[in-house]
């Protein structure tokens, strides 16, 4: 009996001894087991993955209380009467007896929707002209009855109509320039009459921008009647301005590259001297950009600089040096988009 209780005695303790065992052999080698680091879920954040975007609203306001001044924008190119763009749509006046020359909601006339529809409002007429075959008009004669000129865009002109052009800022025509990069060497002649350039080139930021590189912030560099009440505006893929004989209304911060050089700095982007203003940007002025940060407000000054000039009577003393540059004009009035000295009727 003896004999049997030692065996079960034995049992027991070497059992203890093996769960003892056993229970802490899992426990070293559960504290030996390495855990997984935690995983870095930041860039599923969608504050992390959206790019920094400035911030969009505003109103287009203008500070002038003059009415009645015709401002001409040639927007560079055909209109929206061309293959595949569909039937053009007239711009109607807005109910208060403003009215607009037949243009186009689309093609390269939206461009310039935001600041056409604030001279509108405010009792200016706008009259579109891009220069084709079917125009009624030739650019200077339709200058001889307009207050301002705007051109956007990678323009084309004869010489001419550069000649026009010229001659129309030197007779206190208010002229604004919104080029692009690659502009034509035509616009850039126009510029240098008034002692205004654009460089070759585009201009990034990698370090501070609108959703991506290109879309690159400027400021003011001073007073300035076309940056009146701006704090920074957005531009995207702008091409650098100069000038000879003006000032420089906006600069980009620091940390822009110019592309043809690769040199990271400031660069101006806007200028303007006498009756001539040019910027080396026209995207700012498209819906989808005229609200952001204050574009709008730049908008404005826009509208503003545009109409409070005073020509001389007449803007055209003598005749043109280079002839005629649209040849023969049509006998009947033409549609479809294109612009003229009439205007559509409610």
């Amino acid at each position: 009996m003896s004999s049997a209780r030692a065996v079960i005695g034995t049992f027991v303790v070497v059992f203890v001894v093996i769960v003892g065992t056993v229970s802490v052999g899992g426990l070293v080698v559960h504290d030996d087991t390495p855990r997984p680091s935690d995983v870095d879920t930041d860039h599923w954040d969608p504050d992390t993955v959206i790019p920094e975007e400035a911030p969009d609203g505003g109103e287009i306001t203008m500070n002038s209380t003059t009415t009645g001044k015709t401002v001409v924008v040639h927007t560079g190119g055909s209109s929206a009467g061309g293959a595949g763009m569909g039937q053009p749509l007239p711009i109607s006046d807005d109910g208060s007896g403003h009215t607009l020359s037949v243009g186009s909601l689309g093609g390269t006339n939206r461009g310039v929707g935001p600041l056409v529809s604030t001279l509108v409002e405010n009792g200016h007429e706008v009259v579109f002209y891009d220069g084709g075959p079917s125009s009624r008009q030739t650019l200077r004669e339709t200058l001889a009855d307009a207050d301002a000129f705007v051109t956007v865009g990678s323009a084309t002109f004869t010489p001419t109509e550069r000649e026009s052009i010229g001659q129309f800022a030197d007779a206190g025509g208010r002229t604004v320039i919104a080029a692009s990069p690659g502009s034509t060497s035509d616009t850039a002649q126009i510029a240098a009459t008034a002692g205004l350039y654009t460089e070759t080139g585009y201009l990034y930021n990698l370090e501070e921008n609108d959703n991506n590189h290109l879309g690159v912030y400027a400021e003011p560099t001073g007073d300035s009647p076309l940056t009146d009440g701006v704090d920074r505006v957005v531009l995207r893929g702008a091409a650098p301005v100069g000038t000879d004989d003006g000032e420089t209304d906006l600069e980009t911060i620091d940390g822009t590259t110019l592309s043809t050089t690769r040199e990271a700095g400031t660069y101006a982007v806007a200028a303007h001297s006498g009756d001539m203003a040019v910027i080396g940007d026209s995207s700012f002025l498209e819906p989808e950009n005229a609200y952001r940060v204050d574009n709008d407000v730049l908008v404005g000054n826009l509208a503003d600089f545009l109409v409070t000039g005073e020509t001389s009577d007449p803007v055209f003393n003598e005749s043109p040096t280079t002839g005629n540059p649209n040849g023969p004009m049509p006998s009947q009035p033409v549609n479809g988009g294109q612009t003229s000295d009439s205007t559509a009727q409610p």
